[in-house]
């Protein structure tokens, strides 16, 4: 009687939140040594940092008559395609830091409600690609379905 508790209304997780969750999930994942410096960004900087130095090292090694030069291409190109998505995701997770224009957001994200909210009860159900050794995979292809919706903001 003394510890009587309200009941919290549980509020549906609307568009935003949605998103603003999976971007988070994914630069935590991306760079998973921030909590050691204490702030996202700074450290996902370091890691886009990383990838244009790698982008930059195998550019000036492409060389289609070898294979080490083939695959110094190929290396670029990964190097290219992790460092515009990193990219994307970190405008993305600033865009998506003010709470202020949450109806934008909704607004701007209603025809992708339904990829959205499919993305993020996978993410939520998350166990299940841990029991299968598929987390990288998992957020590897998170990326690959985010960044593209991030990407209508610019």
């Amino acid at each position: 009687m003394f510890f009587q508790l309200k009941e919290k209304s549980v509020k549906p997780l609307d568009t935003y939140d949605k998103i603003s969750r999976l971007v988070k999930a994914i630069l935590h994942f991306e760079c998973p040594d921030h909590r050691g410096q204490h702030h996202i960004l700074y450290t996902a900087n370091i890691q886009l940092e990383a990838y244009r130095e790698a982008k930059d090292f195998y550019r000036s090694h492409d060389d289609p008559s070898s294979a080490l030069g083939c695959l110094s291409r190929e290396a670029y190109e990964q190097a290219n395609k992790k460092y515009h998505q990193l990219y994307t995701i970190i405008r993305g997770y600033m865009h998506l830091s003010e709470d202020n224009k949450r109806d934008h957001f909704n607004h701007h994200f209603r025809f992708s409600n339904e990829k959205i909210d499919k993305m993020y009860s996978l993410f939520e159900q998350k166990q299940h690609h841990d029991h299968l050794k598929l987390e990288e995979l998992f957020y590897e292809r998170l990326k690959e379905d985010v960044a593209p919706l991030l990407t209508q903001f610019e």
